[in-house]
């Protein structure tokens, strides 16, 4: 039955998919006969807070992956394990899909595949089937996207972390090359993140998942240095970017999941700048900010150390923290950009004729920037004037921030831009998806 079944089967390597699917019927019989003599499957419950037809209050889902895991030492010890761990070691493209992106000199390629193969692929058909009957079909459309990345010329990597605070009004948005904002599709992620469907996320999870990730995903080819991928720099960029153009709340993290073709790697915390929380309204994608954050994220990221991308710092900054420190550091941003020496007075009518659209909105930032002088000054302990007035130049900085990532105006010349404001010598540019907002959602 099984010669006739590997005859019929679209696959390449015949021997190491017969070796994987000996070994996990092994494991299943061995999971079966546990549950039959009394072993307890425990089941978790997840509360929802909002009651649907197709979502009942309390859901329970069967603890799988805990319940494997407690007989992995079993479970090693079959001979169908150690038979497979040969097979997928000895291999010659099993091995370097094994040491794809490992810092460390491999010494037991049987271990790393018991380890880093085998459980996960066992633990994946188990949630799958938790009455421990092999599903057939699923094991083959498994074994070929394995089979798929094992004889590819570039290895597949591919980043993930959760974004929180943000609506996608429009569907999926791809931001660059290999860089995607998703909405998470219940099946897809636990097919493709077995780990983080594990994970528990928190109050603002739905159905247990994140409702919408960031994904980063590109080939390596076998001469890069698989280990020096850093997908944080990229998670700060993005979730910066979004802040600058739609303001809000959002976030990432706390954790970003990398993945090496179907082999994963050990999570990482996301930076606390991306994983802060800067208000409680949600960044809304509307069709005007997801056309402009491409280009945003490009100039954003194409200058790492530059005024801009410190402006955007700063603005992150007064957004998620209280008091002076947030104060002082949107302040003193504001006065670098639009003034040559620490002259608060040329800063901020220069940052009102930029900003501000209307005679009120200018009085109201000019007063803010002397009254942030002044607390500065005097060293005052805040008050309720002083929040207010960090709202409204932490607003304006961000407008500052988005023009410049939007390219409106240049940030780099702001200072002769609105010298030409005033003196008559050109008309104010119209902000669109920079305009100033009153003042900024904060703590």
């Amino acid at each position: 039955m099984e010669s006739h079944t590997q005859l019929q089967l679209p696959i390449r390597n015949a021997g190491l998919f017969s070796a994987l699917r000996r070994f996990l019927l092994e494991a299943f019989e061995l999971l079966a006969a546990d549950r039959a003599a009394g072993a307890d499957l425990s089941f978790s419950v997840a509360e929802h807070h909002k009651v649907r037809d197709d979502k009942p209050f309390y859901e329970y889902r069967p603890m799988t992956e805990r319940f494997v895991a407690e007989r992995f030492e079993r479970i090693w010890e079959l001979p169908a394990a150690d038979d497979a761990a040969w097979t997928v070691s000895s291999d010659p493209a099993c091995s370097n899909f094994l040491r794809a992106g490992r810092a460390d000199g491999v010494a037991d390629l049987t271990l790393v595949a018991k380890s880093e193969l085998l459980g996960p692929m066992l633990v994946t058909m188990a949630e799958a089937s938790p009455t421990f009957e092999l599903d057939e079909p699923l094991l083959l459309e498994h074994y070929l996207r394995f089979e798929k990345t094992l004889y590819a010329t570039a290895r597949r990597y591919v980043a993930m972390a959760p974004l929180w605070g943000v609506r996608l009004m429009y569907g999926d948005l791809e931001l660059a090359p290999g860089v995607t904002m998703r909405t998470v599709d219940p099946e897809w992620f636990r097919m493709e993140w077995p780990e983080a469907a594990q994970l528990d996320w928190g109050d603002q999870a739905q159905q247990g998942l994140p409702v919408v990730v960031l994904q980063l995903e590109r080939q390596v080819s076998a001469d890069e240095d698989e280990t020096a991928i850093d997908p944080l720099r990229a998670i700060v960029d993005v979730t910066s970017a979004v802040r600058a153009l739609a303001g809000g709340s959002i976030t990432a993290g706390p954790l970003v999941l990398e993945r090496f073709d179907w082999r994963g790697l050990a999570p990482k915390p996301v930076p606390a700048i991306a994983a802060r929380r800067c208000g409680s309204l949600p960044s809304r994608i509307d069709a005007t900010v997801a056309a402009a954050l491409p280009t945003a994220l490009r100039r954003l990221s194409s200058d790492p150390d530059g005024t801009l991308a410190r402006a955007v710092e700063r603005y992150q900054f007064a957004a998620t923290a209280h008091g002076m420190s947030a104060l002082r550091g949107v302040y003193d941003m504001l006065v670098e950009i639009y003034a040559s020496e620490r002259e608060v007075g040329s800063a901020a009518l220069r940052a009102a004729v930029t900003l501000a659209g209307s005679l009120p909105e200018r009085r109201a930032l000019v007063d803010a920037m002397h009254h942030a002088a002044l607390v500065i000054r005097e060293a005052k302990p805040p008050s309720a004037d002083t929040v207010h007035t960090t709202r409204v130049l932490a607003s304006a900085l961000r407008a500052t921030v988005a023009s410049g990532l939007t390219g409106e105006l240049p940030v780099t010349s702001l200072q002769a831009y609105a010298d030409a404001v005033l003196i008559g010598e050109r008309e104010r540019v119209q902000l669109g998806v920079a305009a100033m907002a009153p003042e900024v959602h904060g703590s």
